[in-house]
């Protein structure tokens, strides 16, 4: 283990306190590999630091700094106690340094960014103090399951890209995206905290060396030739991490530096199983020249969500069958059968009702029993003349015979009574004359 730096800075208190031993010193910080020695938490849990900061539980740990749940007995709030190795403070250059940065980040209060309390500095100990966030990492979530759905990787991603754009926007570059540095808030989404500030003085070999054995696939192609990183950086390693969201593994397996440079020139393969406007978007960020990539984390941020709505657009919406619930139908009253309604197209138009014929028949009954009682009732004198015998006429004989034999001849089976005109009839007949 890496003994802590003793800095002979007169006036100062030793920044920890044991409870209940006050003459237990806490170990000094170690760098990976050598915090799960025998007996290391179990010594640190109820340690108070700073006289102020009862740490609980330790939280995480990275390559040159420890992070550890603690209570603020002044406020009674949970923070997040970030114990610094000794050699970030170890000269002066990087004390100023470590407050320099200090300074820019507390001013730096955004979303998605874990806010930065306070900087404590004793002989022997130096910490950053942070709001604690609940929840877990980016990087257990990847290591535990499950795998992100599309819209949860964006979310995620855009989340970070707002935290970054901020910083940029405050001339502060990170340094260090890495899924270890991403915290899932169950309430306020995902959070970027660890903005590099043990990268200074002495610490910047021993910290590289720990970027490159912990987070060397998230580092851009610039950072691997020795160049300082830049906002652009930072977005390649957003890009990098936004990959091993949507995909469930890596960009790169390389496992060396040169192995890793060489992957990133031929390009990250493309992710099959996204939408080709997601995965454009995802692998355009992580181009090897900074020029290709987006021009900022919002723009990135943009086209993510671009790709998601035009996947949205273009996947026809699929409702799985579902089997009805068995519900028994509840009894309804019977209903009248409805009349059978001809179809329009093949509707007739209906026939004219067939006339009676009873009135036209009373008619002509009515016309011909008047007629008939009329003729019943109408005057002898207007019957016809043939219906009489006609009279002789007086002194012309001759006449009276054409008169009778103008008369049709009685058949013999005619009444005797009506060969023979009544004597009444012709006497006086003859009188007249």
């Amino acid at each position: 283990m890496l003994a802590g730096a003793s800095l002979q800075r007169g006036g100062r208190t030793r920044a920890w306190v044991s409870d209940p031993s006050p003459d237990c010193k806490p170990p000094s910080l170690a760098l990976p590999g050598d915090l799960e020695h025998s007996g290391y938490h179990e010594t640190m849990a109820k340690t108070v630091l700073f006289g102020r900061y009862r740490l609980i539980e330790p939280a995480g740990s990275g390559g040159s700094a420890e992070v550890w749940r603690a209570l603020d007995t002044k406020t009674g709030e949970e923070v997040a106690v970030k114990r610094l190795h000794p050699i970030v403070f170890a000269d002066e250059a990087g004390l100023a340094r470590l407050k320099r940065e200090f300074e820019a980040l507390r001013s730096l209060d955004a979303p998605h960014i874990v806010h930065v309390r306070d900087l404590e500095v004793a002989d022997d100990e130096a910490a950053i103090i942070l709001d604690y966030v609940p929840g877990q990492s980016l990087a257990d979530r990847l290591a535990a399951g499950p795998p992100f759905e599309l819209a949860e990787a964006v979310d995620v991603a855009r989340d970070i890209a707002t935290a970054l754009t901020a910083a940029h926007s405050a001339g502060i570059v990170h340094r260090d995206v890495t899924p270890g540095n991403i915290l899932l808030d169950p309430t306020d989404g995902a959070r970027l905290t660890d903005f590099g500030i043990a990268l200074g003085g002495g610490a910047e070999s021993v910290t590289a060396t720990g970027q490159l054995m912990g987070t060397m696939r998230f580092l851009a192609p610039e950072q691997l030739r020795g160049a300082p990183a830049t906002p652009a950086s930072d977005l390649h390693a957003l890009a990098a991490v936004t990959y091993e969201m949507l995909a469930g593994h890596p960009a790169y397996a390389a496992t060396t530096p040169v192995a890793l440079a060489e992957e990133q020139d031929r390009g990250a393969a493309p992710i099959e199983t996204i939408p080709p406007a997601l995965d454009a978007a995802v692998r355009q960020a992580m181009a090897p020249d900074p020029a290709d990539r987006p021009a900022d984390a919002a723009t990135f941020a943009t086209s993510l969500s671009a790709g998601l709505i035009a996947d949205a657009v273009t996947q026809p919406i699929v409702v799985p069958p579902t089997a009805a619930p068995a519900v028994e139908p509840a009894a309804t009253p019977e209903r009248e059968p409805e009349p059978w309604v001809e179809p329009a197209a093949t509707r007739q138009r209906p026939s004219p009702p067939a006339r009676s014929l009873t009135a036209p028949l009373a008619a002509v009954m009515a016309v011909v029993f008047a007629v008939v009682i009329l003729a019943a009732l109408a005057p002898h004198e207007s019957r016809p003349i043939a219906d009489a015998p006609t009279p002789p006429v007086a002194g012309n004989s001759a006449d009276a015979g054409v008169a009778a034999t103008a008369s049709p001849t009685p058949s013999p089976t005619d009444s005797p009574a009506a060969t023979k005109p009544p004597k009444g009839k012709g006497h006086k007949g003859k009188g007249h004359h």
